[in-house]
């Protein structure tokens, strides 16, 4: 008799204790993640406020082709109240990319053109965010909506530059650091995050809609860093232009996980980042009517994330 008791006792005791456990839903979970990605930032500007033989726009700039990569420390808690706490904070290296710098007379005839070697620049980004998720299905669906706050920063310095109008002269050489650029986006986020389960293996979807950003944007052409008015292209001290205003974007990230070990998951995913400019201004700070309206500005980043995650 005693002997079925306890066979009976320890039949139970597991079951009691995984109905006390956490679904793997509703706990924590903390990582590192590396993001593998390009991008490309575009701005231009309509001067003819200043110069009504100027076209509109008069000068467009576009960073493109911005090879990256950054490494992501990331994290989450789960309350029982089914709030939940995130944030992510990245940091790394643009390895390669190209700038092209177009500018334009009235009627977008354009009479200079050149391009440039990114060789170098940097990335840093954070995210935080609160919200309230429904658990379903015995955990194994959670659904939630979220909002936070979330800040992207990129810079580059641009080398040499190839002319292809003759319009600086000719060529400059490789080792001439041409062009400078800082841009940062703060942002609020409102969205969507949905987690589904299937065995060992779980899908993560975050989709954020950025209803307003604020974005600001420095500009530093080191060769025509004289005081203005010394010359006809002189521009005054770095960061001789400077860039601000209103905006709004999007924000995607997708990832498949697999448990490889007790609460250890491999993941693979996908990212989109996308800002644009609503309204701004183009500030040539260092002549007294040198402010002109942005006519167009945006930033996006996308590519593949592999990460590495403990959950408790």
């Amino acid at each position: 008799m005693r002997i079925r008791v306890l066979i009976l006792a320890l039949a139970i005791s597991p079951a009691a204790a995984a109905q006390d456990e956490w679904p793997a839903a509703r706990r924590g979970d903390f990582g590192a993640r590396w993001w593998v990605s390009t991008g490309e930032t575009k701005l231009s500007h309509n001067a003819q406020g200043l110069d009504p033989t100027v076209g509109n726009p008069t000068s467009v700039l576009v960073y493109e082709n911005l090879d990256a990569n950054v490494l992501e420390l990331f994290a989450r808690q789960n309350f029982r109240n089914n709030v939940f706490l995130k944030g992510t904070l990245g940091v790394g290296q643009i390895n390669r990319g190209s700038f092209d710098d177009e500018d334009f007379n009235a009627g977008q005839v354009k009479f200079s053109d050149t391009t440039s070697s990114v060789t170098e620049g940097r990335i840093g980004y954070g995210t935080i965010d609160v919200g309230y998720q429904w658990v379903l299905r015995g955990g194994a669906v959670t659904l939630g909506v979220f909002g936070g706050f979330s800040q992207w920063t990129e810079d580059y310095d641009a080398y040499g530059a190839t002319d292809h109008l003759g319009a600086i002269g000719g060529d400059i050489s490789r080792d001439v650091n041409v062009i400078s650029n800082k841009v940062r986006w703060r942002a609020l986020r409102a969205g969507f995050a949905g987690r589904f389960t299937f065995g060992r293996a779980r899908l993560s979807l975050d989709l954020a809609a950025v209803p307003y950003a604020e974005f600001r944007n420095e500009d530093s052409h080191h060769l025509r860093a004289q005081p203005a008015g010394s010359s006809p292209s002189a521009l005054g001290p770095v960061p001789n232009i400077i860039d601000e205003g209103e905006g709004w974007g999007v924000q995607l990230d997708a990832e498949l996980r697999y448990e490889i070990l007790r609460r250890t998951e491999l993941g693979i995913g996908f990212r989109y980042w996308y800002m644009e400019a609503r309204e701004g201004t183009s500030d040539f700070h260092h002549f007294s009517n040198g402010e002109f309206p942005v006519v167009d500005f945006y930033s996006w980043r996308t590519g593949v994330t592999i990460s590495l995650r403990r959950t408790w």
